[in-house]
């Protein structure tokens, strides 16, 4: 036989809630996942496949037509169904709720039938009978389904009260999160109770973990409510569930908009994996001014992949915060390391800076100079890299190229930086000779 007792009809269970956060009324749909004909062997497979054909087409009218003869030719309780089916995807609700109402004459103890005439019932706006119907199936049958059914029943007729108490106990008896998402959206959007709604979402995720759906939608509320630590842990439980990047993402943007650096840290510390951490935790480093914890990281990165720009930045670090600046050892240190950065790469701030330390300390003024016209072949306008040649004339008592230099650096930017001006001021007062 082609298909027989195939049930076209899919209960979903639920009536609509609202839109946006729960989605929308159930409609009876029609199943093509194995539509396969056979061949036809009697009338009866004909008519089936004519019907299934009609679906695959969306001619509703001849699949009904097809799936009556089919009916009355067998009497098949399932063809009546999908009848009904047909009916609800057409939105005629007067004609479903006749054949269902006929269909539970002969069949009163079909459950499933009982749920399709409540979500007619509801769908035509008949709710005293609608509120009769799912008294009657509840009586039957307490299931999660059917106490899900109740409270959109209920929802539909703006009785929050009752609808949350059916969802509720619909909830405690199967933990299903879709359930949970609607009592939150309702205490959200209808009774605009937020702590509520966090709080339906806090016990799902303590009792059955936390999943994307859940999760995202209570950062969401968390984030509204201005409570961002909150939204953080949310987004932290998420990325440990899921390891997807966009959750440390979302963590790391929170603690950095909100100054927590010390939660930001804790976090990269614990999560190697993250992608760009070491750059993250450096400058959590840097703002947080832990420099030895900087300095090693930059070490370790460096000995990893020999990329210099790791190797410069350590060095400036341990210039930048030294207690005496003008220690021999430290300087011989911090020079050895620019003379291998500079080997490697022309990043002109990074032969500026080399240059400046053997200018301003005196190591090798004439080479300090060389490396600041190396900066300043890329860069001939920087107003830092002219003041280093500058500095580097008048430490060597040529004052008119000193003037000179440092004459092209226009006014503002030599009041702006406090040590542009002071050499400014001291190369004006040298003496030309």
């Amino acid at each position: 036989m082609l298909l027989k007792n195939k049930i076209l009809i899919i209960l979903v269970s639920g009536i609509c809630l609202f839109l946006v956060l729960v989605g929308c009324l159930p409609k009876m749909q029609i199943d093509f996942s194995n539509n396969t004909y056979k061949e036809v062997e009697n009338l009866e497979d004909m008519y089936i496949m004519q019907a299934y054909a009609a679906l695959d087409l969306k001619l509703h009218d001849l699949a009904k037509e097809n799936l009556t003869k089919a009916y009355e030719l067998t009497q098949d309780k399932a063809y009546l169904k999908e009848i009904i089916g047909i009916l609800m995807l057409k939105e005629e609700w007067n004609e479903a709720k006749k054949i269902a109402l006929e269909y539970q004459k002969k069949y009163p103890k079909d459950e499933e039938m009982q749920q399709v005439l409540i979500e007619i019932l509801g769908n035509m706006g008949d709710f005293r009978v609608a509120n009769q119907e799912i008294q009657d199936l509840l009586k039957q049958d307490r299931s999660a389904q059917n106490l899900e059914i109740a409270s959109s029943i209920y929802f539909l007729q703006n009785d929050y009260q009752k609808a949350i108490a059916y969802l509720r106990e619909s909830y405690l008896l199967s933990g299903n999160e879709q359930i949970a998402n609607k009592l939150a959206s309702i205490y959200l959007l209808f009774l605009k109770d937020k702590n509520k709604a966090i709080r339906v979402y806090e016990e799902h995720i303590k009792k059955y973990g936390i999943s994307q759906n859940i999760g995202e939608r209570l950062a969401l509320v968390y984030l509204e409510e201005k409570k961002v630590l909150d939204a953080a842990r949310i987004y932290q439980n998420l990325y440990k569930a899921t390891h997807d990047s966009k959750y440390a993402r979302f963590v790391l943007e929170i603690y950095f908009k909100g100054n927590y650096f010390n939660q930001a840290r804790k976090f990269l510390e614990q999560n190697p994996n993250i992608q760009s951490r070491d750059e993250f935790l450096l400058e959590i480093y840097r703002l947080t001014k832990e420099h030895k914890k900087a300095i090693a990281l930059l070490q370790k990165l460096y000995a990893e992949n020999g990329n210099v720009d790791y190797l410069a930045l350590e060095a400036m670090l341990i210039y930048e915060n030294a207690q005496n600046r003008n220690n021999i050892i430290l300087l011989r240190q911090v020079t050895n390391k620019f003379e291998e950065v500079v080997k490697k790469s022309n990043n002109a701030l990074y032969w500026n800076y080399y240059g400046y330390l053997l200018i301003d300390h005196s190591l090798d003024i004439k080479k300090g100079m060389q490396c600041v016209q190396e900066a300043l072949k890329q860069e001939p306008k920087n107003p830092y890299f002219l003041d280093s040649l500058a500095w580097g004339y008048y430490k060597l008592n040529d004052c008119k190229n000193a003037q000179m230099v440092i004459g092209e650096i226009a006014q503002e930017d030599i009041q702006k930086e406090k040590e542009i001006s002071e050499h400014f001021k001291l190369i004006q007062q040298c003496k030309i000779q």
